[in-house]
């Protein structure tokens, strides 16, 4: 088919440069395509630009990750909060407690409140072979245990004296360990060096007693030997008990049982609360009497 016979003879030629000229305008649409690219290729620039100029890195995202969201601003509380936490030092770091060393602790001993001393044993050299003399009836030991058995449960301190004054009773173990030892139970018995009767007890000790308690106790006469006996060892248990700040004579410490048995032998005056166990220079005769102490009490 030719063109002649498609367009017509009488087709101007503007009519067939209007076709030819409707043909760019068929090309515009690839044009704008290009020109959006590259505005889009001009805008992700900018944005990088932007990015770069503010300091904000992307995070890399892996592969398959969804996109995270945009974190919200932090509040003034919160910040608040964060700045105490960083701001408060550091606990201090614990340090390891040294292993305390067992250091022996030395007993307290206070300056005796009692100011007169019961009059020392007197020195009696006794003559070797001097044997002890008897006076009257021997007591049977069931009376013997009457009386101190009554002197056990006597106070001798805290009735007549004043009320602060401790109210001092001597243990049973204690009257019946120091009878033992002194006397064998024996009422009648008159020692070399002066002791009388039961508890042995010294004439000038009877006088210093009966003076000290407002008493008339006399050592010739059993009950009353008893009685001069324990309150001597009850005279004891306070003036050391005054010291050591106890007067738990039976307690697991025996410092105040060895200084009471020791005085009773020796007198108060010899024993030194400061020196320990060499304040007590009578061990024999103070071991002797915790041993008699253990038979206590269904063996007499």
């Amino acid at each position: 088919m030719s063109y002649g016979s498609f367009y017509g003879d009488d087709d101007t030629a503007e009519q067939r440069w209007g076709i030819e000229e409707d043909a760019p305008r068929r090309r515009r649409p690839g044009m704008i395509f290009l020109l959006g690219a590259l505005v889009v290729v001009v805008l992700v620039a900018l944005g990088g630009l932007t990015v770069l100029v503010k300091g904000k890195d992307p995070k890399p995202t892996s592969a398959g990750s969804r996109p995270s969201q945009v974190e919200a601003e932090p509040s003034t509380e919160a910040s608040e909060v964060v700045v105490a936490a960083t701001s408060a030092p550091p606990p201090p770091s614990p340090t390891p407690s040294a292993t305390p060393s067992k250091v022996p602790t030395k007993k307290s001993i206070a300056p005796p409140k009692q100011t007169a001393l019961p009059p020392p044993p007197p020195k009696v050299s006794a003559k070797p072979g001097c044997q002890p003399t008897y006076k009257g009836t021997q007591l049977p030991k069931s009376s013997v245990r009457e009386y101190l058995d009554a002197a056990s449960t006597k106070q001798f301190w805290g009735s007549s004296t004043p009320a602060e004054v401790q109210a001092i009773r001597v243990p049973k173990r204690l009257m019946y360990g120091v009878a033992d030892q002194e006397s064998g139970w024996q009422s009648n018995i008159y020692a070399c060096d002066g002791g009388v009767g039961v508890m042995q007890v010294m004439p000038n000790t009877e006088t210093w007693m009966n003076q000290r308690f407002g008493t008339s106790w006399k050592i010739d006469t059993p009950k009353d030997n008893v009685m001069l006996g324990g309150q001597y060892l009850a005279w004891a248990i306070r003036y050391f008990g005054e010291q050591l700040g106890t007067f738990d004579i039976m307690g697991a410490d025996p410092t105040l049982l060895n200084a009471v048995v020791s005085a009773y032998n020796n007198g108060a005056g010899a024993v030194d609360l400061t020196k320990g166990d060499a304040g007590i220079t009578n061990w024999n005769y103070v071991n002797n009497v915790k041993a008699l102490m253990g038979r206590c009490c269904n063996d007499y």
